[in-house]
Parts: structure tokens; C-alpha cells; sequence
């Protein structure tokens, strides 16, 4: 503890500006007098400090905000912040299967992998063996006590994966009593209702304290027959009156549930011109098709209603989410000085998916014993020439939807001791070992050539139905009966069908180290300094299914994954006073850090940070910071199994292609071609041609770390003619390098030979045949081949109103995006500026108002986003829907103490019930609108 006389200056700069809450219920000010304060780490730095004194720009969300917000997902606010877009969510992960369920973070929209979340200051272990974001559904909301949200560079102080900022969760550390708390959110359409239920108990218990949480939430599916806008969606066609070279080529011709009329319930073929489809008991028909519309830009015709494949039938926007979270800490006072500090959680989540039925395509021959003589004859009819059969296209509707369920089981223990050295020196020492188990189960996938064998079916000699194939009958092949609905036999489903496990893990290991206080004094002030050393050890496994990594099954092969890597870090921080009352000046203080990182896997690398923060007087503060931050290549990045692909590609070394590559690169491709001895009169052969190509997709163990450069620099004002305002305003730039990016076999091609020589990092993905120079091989792997700038600014402004009526809070916060551009490669024509676009809005608001009146209060919150467009490029003859409307979403939520134990809370979200606009490529685009529509939600807290 230490006694200063300056706290006045300190508090009022630190609790009203550097890390001012945007979701706070009030403010604290300090009396100007002498008083006694805690020295405290804030984010962003490992020097302990006076207050909430900021180097770098702090928001903080209260653990009340999340409550006011009328959320039950730290995600879920998260998410509405205009500094932060979506990682993965239930809106975002409904069509993908391992990523089921989780929900990550993004400062910056610099990628969730570039934004590190820490659990009081310390690493948690990621939520995928494919990233290392953290699953934020592992923090209950009921132990939030707040999140610290620091924007810039933050390698120099953490290490990798800080490159954009850092979320740092503090959670309650004390608690004296038992709390019971649930709540319901119904939207006031079907699907997405969600239920919570919290049970938090703790006690004082002298020399230690303890505070626990038992928490348990579930999120409702909804599909998108359950939203107008989504059953009733925007299609898109040719524009059939496209004669000028200003016309749009593609048109949005109306809305509607779009059907594939390739597809149907019970299996349809063409024959002489006319699409034909099975009744229900088997009997052949024409197809009832619908309505036909004005042809694709594709040049395919779809229809509205019939019988074919209807889109929003079976199409989903949010995945089912159950959750189950337990949290406890504990604190011990060994002595006056020193205290022994745990956490243990453990939390099980569920995620279970389902998409359409499998869309199945086969051969059917006439001679077929399924099929009566009349669909025979109209398959003899269809075919192309005699023998060759026609293709089925069949939705298996009758084995249900796909369905899978994530399963994933993630426990944390931390165990620290820290406490004092001196009258200014603290230390902390703390181990923490983190492990994920996720396990994806797919419900009824089926062998893809067992099917086939079990739907190719003849007669015996005896004639008795049997598979045509003699293999497949010797090892219990069935005939399998989909002409029709109901009319196969359990035993032939079960033949064809199984059930698919893929076994994930991951295990983290932390072991680290500091120290924090005063070197020496300086005539403005003592110099600050924090010292620490850290040792962290990852590992992550996929065991998939046996007939997943045999390919036996239609859904992807898939390879087992090992990998691991450990780093050991040590890293300095240094905050020196230069000036104090001098004019103009009333503190100017200098901000140092260095790390350095010695990777198992990418070696050793630096990181530092400088930075000014100079108190002008009590009003204003200006405040400036540079660094060079990191991020090293996560595991499935490095160790990604072998898989093979199939595309098809172009040879640039081809004569016939010379003409078609770009004339600002031709000379580059003549010479990387003639420099591998390639003739220029090169042409690979017709079946070459003929052909897609075999590839393989591979993680890239040689892969280096990422880098960027990052400046920030703002000001805070906080006049003294205005009680309870202040107003910061922060720049910031990032410049990242050697982005780890991938390609796909035919760019890896084009970006080879445009290079200026063939050292570059895509032709050691081409392999060619020495005799034929033909390309036999391509790896699609990741490489430090990309680059972005992003800039902008952060503006937030809070004001608070105490009137003899009540209490009015007003907090805005606010942010502006300068500067999005990203380039793939290096190459000057492959830079793609983003600002605009949809998913990088140029600016992003919210702005909230509160009120309290004894024992009510109310929180009216809008969230906007400016109008965008969905490509940048655009030009007049390519579509009329380019241009995209500002969105504006409101929410209002209340709370009223019955009793000082009793609590009840009522809110409407989104409640002009504003639907995303109705666009191709928008319309259903969960990471950026509001797809739940407007919803009640309903809450009640008591304390015991």
C-alpha cells in the first residue's frame, strides 16, 4: 500500500478517461485529498500502478454492463462493440461442424488468432486445434467483475497472439453470501429461445475467501423457415435485358423460396426433355417443377415451389449451444505480505447441427429390378447412348437431415503465490495447465460406395433381389430401395449408414514469473519497473474416425493431426518520469517494454513498445505509443495433415496460355519458365487437359512469425468547467507483415512464374514431371506471403447527469475506419481495399442511456453501422444490388429492487424488430446483423 498526496490528479485521469467503462452504472471520483490506494495491474502493462492510470487505451465493461445488456454470453457484448467484429459464434458456425458453438473475439477484424484473451492476466488454453483463440463460452457471466479491452500492440508485454489488443476477463475475487439468478430471452418469432440459470456462493473465512459458480445456459435453433426474410429470400438472375455495356448483368428478380429442381425427395432423372421423380409408393411420374425462373448467371433455371430441393427447407442460422460452466477462486493470506491464489473451472458445452439431407448422386440402369417397366422404359429412353444409364439426383430426406453434435469439455486450473517484497516491490509466480477435449459425432453418414453398390440392384437366378455387384453381396450388400418414400429395408439403411466420430485435444502448460516496483527516484518521480519470465507448452491431436481417414464416406477425408511447440519468453518494462510541474507539463512520463521469444517451431523473435504519456494539467492528457508486436504460426497452421484435392488449373509455362496472362508480368513468366528448362513451345497433353489435377492441402512446418507495426496516438479530455465528462479520442495503425495466408493450386501456379525470379514462396509448391514438364503435383500450404494496413480512429465520449429526478448516464463509443487493405501476395494488382465493404463498416456506434431512480433503472442502447457495399470493385454491369442501407438496432432492458435481496429485470432487444436488409449476400449474414429478431427478456436475481 502507499500514501501519496496526488491521488486527486491520478484517479480523476485514470477512473474517468484512460480506462473509462462503457458499461458502468456510475462513476468514482476521489476527494481532493490524501488518501490511501492500491497498487493495482492494469491491461496493457505488468507495472503496477496508482489507480487505473492507462499508458494505453483501456475501455472497460462492468460486470454489470453484461447484465444491463441483457446477455448471458461475455461473446454476446463483446460482439456489439464497434472496435471488435465477429469471430465465430452460433450465428456464424451454423454450417460448419468442428467450429460448432464456439465463440471467439476479434479486435479490429484483424483475425480472432491476432487478439489474445486472458483470464486475470493469464493465458487461457484456445477453444480448437485450428486456432489459438479462446472459447469465450468457458466465463460465466455471473464471476465477470469486469473486461479490460486494450486496442495496440501487446506482444511486448504478453507475447504472441496480441497483436491487435488484448481482452483481459477479471473475475470476482471475493463474495459473502449465495446468490441465485435466471433468466429467460423469447424471441417473439419461432426458434433461438434461451434459457440461463446461475448459482454463485462465497464466504470470508479470515485468512481466505473463496467465491464459486455454478452456471448453466441453452440457445434455441432456428432455421430459416422460422424468419420471413430468410424463408421468403432475395434471388438473384440473368438480366435477360442486359444490352448496353452499362447494364447489369445479374438482377435481384424478387423474393422467394428458391428451388434445385436437379433434386428430389425420391430421386428424378430427365428423359426426352422431361424431368420425371417417383411417387411415394414408387410408382414413376413427371416431376411437379413449379414455377420457372428467369435463368442463373450460371445459366441453370431454379423454380418456386415443386418438388426439388428447396434451400431455406433446410437451412439453419444458429446453432443449439448447451452450456455448463463451474468457475471457483480462492485466495489464502499465507502472512501480511505474501498470498496463495487458485482458479479451477471446467465447463462442458454441446453444440448440435444438422444441415440439409445428403444430396446423392448415381448411375440407374434400365435393367434396374427396382424399377417397373414403365420407369425402365423411360430410362432406355434417357440414356446417351445404350448401357449407359441416367443420372439420379436424390435429397435422402427419407434418412433425415445431416446431424452432428460437438461435444467439448474444457478444464483450467492456476495456481499462483504473490505478494510483497518491499515497501515497493511485488512478485507473482503461477503455473496454469489448461485441456480441451472435442469430440464431433456425425449421425447417419454413409458409405459412398456402399451406396452405390446397394441401390445397383438385380435379380438372382432364384430371383430374389440382390446387388449387381458380387463383391459387395459377399460382404453384405442389401438392395436399398429410394424409389419412393418408406420403401427401404432397415437392413439395407444399416448397411450403408454408420455413425462417424472425430476425437480432438488440446493441452496448454504456463509456468511464469515477475516482479514490479521502484528502481530509483528522478527529479519528476521514481522509475517504475516490471521484469518477467514465462514458459509455455502447447499440443493439439485429431483422431478422426477410421473411415473418415480411409475416404470410405461422402463428407471429406480426413488425416489424424499432431503438434506441439514451446517458447520460453523474457520481457522488461520500464516507465520513466521526465517532467513534473514544469509548464505545460504537469507529469510527462516515457513507457518502455522488450520481450524476447525463443520458439521450438519459428525460433526466437523480439518485441517492444514506446511510448509518451504527458498530463498537459488536470483537463487534458495526451498519450502516444508505438510497437512491433508478434504472432507465431499455431499448430494447424504447421502440422495440418496431408489431404488431396482436385482442381482445375492453368500452366503459365503453356504456349497456348502465353496470351491470356497479364502483360505487366509476361517477361517474368518467359524467364521463371526458361529458367526450369521449360521449352517455349511447352503444351501439356490432351489428358493433362482433360482433367482437374491432384494436390495436396498441408501445413507448412518452415512457416515464420507474423509481424506488425502498430502506432496509437489520442488524447483525454476531462474539463474541470464540466463535472462528470470526459472524452478520448485515439488514432491507430496497424502495418502487418508476413501474414500467413493460403492458396489454392491454380494461384500457386500464377503466383510462382509472375514472381520476379523463382525464389519466391509459391514455386516449391509445384512439383513438374523432369521428362514432360508437366505439373504432377501442387501443395496448397500456408506461407508469409500477404500483408494489410488498417487505420482508424476511437472516439468515446461519457457523460454523467444527477438531478433531483434521478441519475442520467450518456456513453458513446464510437469508431472510424480509415484505412483496409490487404494484398495477398505483394503483387501491386492483387491489394483489395476493404473499407466499406460489409463486413468493414466505414463507421460503427453505440450509444447508450441510463437512468436510476432509487430502485429502478433502465439502459436504452443503440448499435449502428453505416451503409456499406458488398464489393468495392463494382462496376454498373454487374449487378443492382451493390449498395447496402445503414443498420440501427435498439435495446431496452430494466432492473427494480423489490428488496435488497430481490431483484427483477424485463427488456426488449432489437425492439423495432429490425431485420438485416433484404439483399443477395446480405440478407443472411449473422456476423454483422441482428438475426433473432425482436425478443423479450426476462430475469430475477436474490441474495441470500
Amino acid at each position: 500500500m502507499t500514501s501519496i498526496s496526488t491521488t486527486a490528479k491520478a484517479v480523476r485521469f485514470g477512473l474517468l478517461a484512460a480506462a473509462t467503462s462503457i458499461a458502468c452504472t456510475g462513476f468514482s471520483y476521489a476527494e481532493d485529498k490524501p488518501e490511501t490506494f492500491e497498487r493495482i495491474e492494469v491491461t496493457g502493462s505488468k507495472i503496477k500502478r496508482i489507480g487505473e492510470i492507462a499508458p494505453t487505451p483501456v475501455t472497460v465493461i462492468t460486470g454489470d454492463g453484461l447484465i444491463e445488456a441483457g446477455v448471458t454470453n461475455v461473446a454476446d457484448l463483446l460482439h456489439k462493440m464497434p472496435n471488435t467484429l465477429v469471430g465465430l459464434s452460433p450465428e456464424t458456425t451454423n454450417n460448419t461442424v468442428f467450429a460448432s458453438g464456439l465463440n471467439n473475439t476479434d479486435l479490429r477484424g484483424l483475425g480472432s488468432d491476432r487478439t489474445l484473451v486472458l483470464v486475470n492476466g493469464r493465458r487461457f488454453v484456445a477453444g480448437s486445434p485450428s486456432s489459438g483463440a479462446v472459447d469465450l463460452n468457458n466465463i460465466p457471466t455471473a464471476m465477470v467483475e469486469r473486461i479490460e479491452i486494450t486496442t495496440g500492440g501487446a506482444s511486448a508485454v504478453y507475447g504472441s497472439d496480441a497483436i491487435a489488443g488484448v481482452v483481459n476477463i477479471v473475475t470476482k475475487t471475493s463474495f459473502d453470501g449465495l446468490a441465485i439468478d435466471a433468466s429467460t430471452t423469447r424471441p417473439t418469432e419461432d426458434g433461438g429461445e434461451e434459457e440461463y440459470a446461475s448459482l454463485t456462493f462465497g464466504s470470508d473465512l479470515g485468512k481466505a475467501n473463496f467465491v464459486t459458480n455454478i452456471s448453466w445456459s441453452r440457445q434455441g435453433q432456428i432455421s430459416y423457415m422460422d424468419r420471413e426474410f430468410l424463408r421468403e429470400a432475395p434471388i438473384v438472375v440473368r438480366n435477360q435485358n442486359a444490352n448496353g455495356p452499362n447494364d447489369p448483368q445479374a438482377v435481384m428478380w424478387g423474393y422467394g423460396q428458391q428451388v434445385l429442381a436437379s433434386y428430389s425427395k425420391t430421386g428424378t432423372f430427365v428423359s426426352n426433355g422431361t424431368r420425371y421423380t417417383f411417387s411415394d409408393d414408387g410408382q414413376i411420374r413427371p416431376m411437379d417443377l413449379g414455377q420457372p425462373l428467369p435463368p442463373l448467371t450460371s445459366g441453370r433455371v431454379d423454380y418456386l415451389g415443386g418438388e426439388g430441393y428447396n434451400f431455406a427447407e433446410n437451412s439453419f442460422i444458429k446453432t443449439p449451444l448447451d452450456r455448463i460452466n463451474f468457475f471457483t477462486v480462492m485466495n489464502y493470506d499465507i502472512n501480511d505480505d505474501h498470498k496463495f491464489t487458485m482458479e479451477a473451472n471446467y465447463t462442458k458445452s454441446e453444440a448440435y447441427g444438422e444441415s440439409s439431407p445428403a444430396f446423392l448422386n448415381f448411375r440407374l440402369y434400365d435393367d434396374n429390378a427396382l424399377l417397373s417397366p414403365e420407369a425402365a422404359a423411360l430410362v432406355t429412353a434417357g440414356e446417351s447412348k445404350a448401357g449407359a444409364g441416367v443420372n439420379v439426383g436424390y435429397l435422402a430426406s427419407d434418412f433425415g437431415n445431416r446431424k452432428y453434435s460437438q461435444d467439448r469439455t474444457t478444464a483450467r486450473l492456476a495456481l499462483g503465490v504473490e505478494g510483497a517484497l518491499s515497501d515497493t516491490w511485488s512478485y507473482d509466480v503461477y503455473a496454469t495447465v489448461g485441456h480441451v477435449q472435442a469430440d464431433t459425432e456425425w449421425y447417419g453418414e454413409m458409405f459412398e460406395q456402399r451406396f452405390y453398390d446397394a441401390v445397383d440392384v438385380i435379380k438372382d437366378t432364384d430371383g430374389n433381389l440382390v446387388c449387381r455387384d458380387e463383391y459387395a453381396r459377399a460382404n453384405g450388400c442389401k438392395p436399398l430401395n429410394v424409389f419412393g418414400r418408406g420403401q427401404y429395408d432397415e437392413a439395407a439403411y444399416n448397411w450403408v449408414s454408420t455413425d462417424a466420430i472425430r476425437r480432438s485435444s488440446i493441452d496448454q502448460y504456463v509456468a511464469g514469473a515477475s516482479v514490479s516496483g521502484d528502481l530509483f527516484e528522478l527529479p519528476a518521480g521514481f522509475i517504475a519497473a516490471a521484469f518477467s519470465v514465462e514458459y509455455r507448452k502447447e499440443t493439439a491431436e485429431t483422431l478422426p474416425d477410421p473411415a473418415m481417414r480411409e475416404g470410405l464416406l461422402f463428407n471429406n477425408q480426413s488425416q489424424p493431426l499432431y503438434g506441439e511447440f514451446d517458447v520460453t519468453e523474457a520481457s522488461a518494462e520500464l516507465s520513466i518520469p521526465l517532467l513534473q510541474d514544469v509548464m505545460l507539463v504537469q507529469d510527462l512520463t516515457l513507457e518502455t517494454a522488450f520481450r524476447y521469444m525463443d520458439y521450438s517451431t519459428s525460433g526466437s523473435d523480439t518485441a517492444w513498445k514506446v511510448g509518451i504519456n504527458w498530463a498537459l494539467n488536470d483537463d487534458l492528457r495526451i498519450r502516444a505509443n508505438r510497437s512491433k508486436s508478434v504472432r507465431a504460426p499455431n499448430i494447424a497452421e504447421l502440422y495440418n495433415p496431408s489431404s488431396q484435392t482436385f482442381r482445375t488449373i492453368n500452366d503459365y509455362c503453356a504456349a497456348s496460355f502465353r496470351n491470356r496472362i497479364n502483360p505487366d508480368y509476361l517477361d517474368n513468366v518467359l524467364a521463371n519458365c526458361a529458367a526450369q528448362g521449360i521449352p517455349t513451345d511447352f503444351e501439356p497433353s490432351q489428358d493433362w487437359y482433360g482433367s482437374t489435377r491432384p494436390g495436396f492441402i498441408v501445413g507448412n512446418q518452415d512457416l515464420k512469425n507474423e509481424v506488425a507495426d502498430d502506432i496509437t496516438l489520442g488524447f483525454v479530455y476531462t474539463p474541470s468547467y464540466l463535472e462528470n465528462f470526459s472524452l478520448t479520442v485515439d488514432y491507430w495503425k496497424f502495418d502487418m507483415e508476413n501474414v500467413i495466408n493460403s492458396f489454392s493450386g491454380g494461384e500457386v501456379v500464377k503466383y510462382c512464374y509472375q514472381s520476379s525470379s523463382l525464389d519466391n514462396d509459391f514455386c516449391p509448391l509445384l512439383e513438374r514431371d523432369p521428362d514432360t514438364h508437366e505439373i504432377v503435383n501442387y501443395y496448397e500450404k500456408p506461407v508469409n506471403s500477404a500483408s494489410s494496413i488498417t487505420s482508424g480512429f476511437d472516439i468515446e465520449a461519457n457523460y454523467r447527469l444527477e438531478t433531483s429526478f434521478g441519475d442520467w448516464g450518456f456513453r458513446l463509443f464510437s469508431t472510424y475506419l480509415e484505412e483496409r487493405s490487404f494484398n495477398s501476395t505483394g503483387f501491386a494488382d492483387d491489394e483489395v481495399k476493404e473499407v466499406g465493404e460489409q463486413e468493414r463498416p466505414r463507421w460503427r456506434h453505440r450509444f447508450t442511456t441510463d437512468y436510476t431512480y432509487n430502485d429502478f433503472s433502465a439502459v436504452l442502447t443503440a448499435n449502428y453501422r453505416s451503409g456499406t457495399v458488398l464489393d468495392n470493385e463494382w462496376s454498373p454491369n454487374q449487378n443492382n444490388y451493390n449498395d447496402i442501407p445503414s443498420y440501427t438496432t435498439f435495446d431496452l432492458t430494466s432492473r427494480y429492487n423489490i428488496t435488497d435481496a430481490l431483484q427483477v429485470r424485463a427488456g426488449i432487444l432489437n425492439m423495432f424488430d429490425r431485420t438485416p436488409p433484404r439483399q443477395p449476400g446480405v440478407y443472411n449474414q449473422g456476423a454483422y446483423y441482428d438475426m433473432l429478431g425482436q425478443r423479450i427478456t426476462l430475469g430475477v436475481n436474490y441474495k441470500f
